[in-house]
């Protein structure tokens, strides 16, 4: 049931929704929700609003299959903190709290495509459709913000609630999809973490790896080679 579309380490455990007490740090991320929940709403309230389209396109632009909409044109918008490894400093200096709570998490550190955490809103009515993520190296991690009633996620078949406050860990590789059958708006703050199953030398060799696919992909005009 796992699927990467990009790369696979073999031998990892699999399970879509790997233990919490894998993921220690995580309760540490939790006792800054309500900070963490301040400045979204602060960043939601910008005259000029530095949300964007999660997935960089309008969704009129979107290939189908992506998202679907009951309540008119579906949206998942994004506010990044980290955007394919990049800080966005703006956005850094608008929310402290939540970048320092973040600066006690093992980020993800790989140039040009590691860390990806943003503020993930889903408008009511909207459907992400089933898809796969692009490798088991890493796993997505949610701290739920703002959850209104029926709004949930599946993953490998298997469907989870958020809880505002309480944060999860899947394994994207396994089919997944998510929705808001609400009439308010879902936000979570979304971010990548290291597979806990990975040993530090093998984190480090997919690093080397998959920093020089991108400088191979961008040398040869292939494409960006970004690992998202």
């Amino acid at each position: 049931r796992q699927c990467p579309t990009f790369f696979y380490v073999p031998g990892l455990p699999t399970m879509p929704y790997p233990d919490r007490s894998l993921f220690p740090w995580l309760e540490v991320l939790e006792q800054s929700t309500d900070v963490i929940r301040a400045e979204m709403l602060a960043s939601r309230e910008a005259a000029d609003s530095p949300y964007r389209p999660f997935l960089g396109l309008p969704v009129d632009d979107l290939p189908e299959g992506l998202l679907a909409g009951s309540r008119g044109k579906p949206a998942w918008d994004a506010y990044f903190l980290y955007r394919h490894g990049m800080a966005l400093e703006p956005h850094h200096a608008a929310c402290p709290a939540t970048v320092a709570a973040l600066a006690q998490t093992p980020l993800v550190q790989i140039r040009d495509h590691a860390p990806e955490i943003c503020f993930s809103v889903l408008a009511p009515g909207s459907h992400i459709l089933p898809h796969r993520g692009v490798t088991n190296t890493r796993l997505t991690a949610h701290l739920p913000l703002v959850v209104p009633a029926d709004c949930a996620l599946v993953a490998g078949g298997e469907t989870h609630v958020w809880q505002e406050g309480r944060a999860m860990v899947f394994d994207d590789t396994f089919e997944h999809e998510a929705w808001n059958r609400s009439d308010q708006l879902r936000v979570i703050l979304l971010m990548d973490t290291w597979n806990p199953w990975l040993r530090l030398e093998e984190r480090a060799a997919v690093t080397d790896l998959v920093t020089a696919i991108g400088d191979f992909a961008r040398a040869s005009g292939t494409g960006s080679g970004m690992m998202t």
